[in-house]
């Protein structure tokens, strides 16, 4: 078991290592565009082995408190905000409820974990890129910003929604 462990251990650390020497030599400007595709492939190796890894990593168990976390806060995000829409539909109300609070920073966390989750068990390279794009940026205050700034409750309460869908669709892609 503790051998299966450090393999596991092992095995990511050097994806991980690979995959940032790789991007590295991608981000210079010299290269032709074959040799594009090709890091571009291995790239894409890498994070298929990484993947590999972190499927052996989940357990049921962890896979269900993901997408049950995720549509806690989902709820309670809409409740908070349903409560917000009824007293008046004012864009402050949502930088209140969900971008400057702890709730908000709970709502990125979780729905992170759902999407990594998403990334990983994903069966097309197009999906892998989706949800982990919906990830990004890489800060809560900045992800409940981009999703978030400048909506009113009713607006927020469609993001949600979204939301809620996306962990539907994951669960059945990791179900399978």
């Amino acid at each position: 078991m503790e051998k299966t462990v450090i393999s596991i251990k092992t095995g990511m650390c050097v994806c991980l290592v690979a995959l940032l020497v790789l991007a590295g030599c991608k981000s210079q400007d010299s290269q032709s565009g074959s040799a594009a595709r090709n890091i571009s492939d291995s790239a894409r190796k890498a994070q298929d082995r990484l993947d590999s890894l972190r499927k052996t990593h989940y357990l049921n168990n962890d896979l269900s408190i993901i997408f049950l976390d995720a549509t806690s806060w989902i709820m309670k995000s809409q409740m908070a905000l349903t409560r917000a829409e009824m007293s008046g539909n004012k864009k402050e109300m949502v930088d209140s409820l969900l971008i400057n609070s702890t709730q908000g920073d709970t709502l990125y966390l979780t729905l992170r974990r759902m999407y990594e989750a998403g990334a990983v068990f994903a069966t097309s390279y197009e999906e892998k890129d989706e949800y982990r794009a919906m990830r990004e940026p890489d800060s809560s205050k900045l992800w409940l910003q981009k999703y978030f700034k400048e909506s009113t409750p009713k607006d927020a309460l469609s993001t949600l929604q979204k939301f809620q869908q996306d962990v539907t669709v994951i669960n059945k892609i990791v179900r399978k």
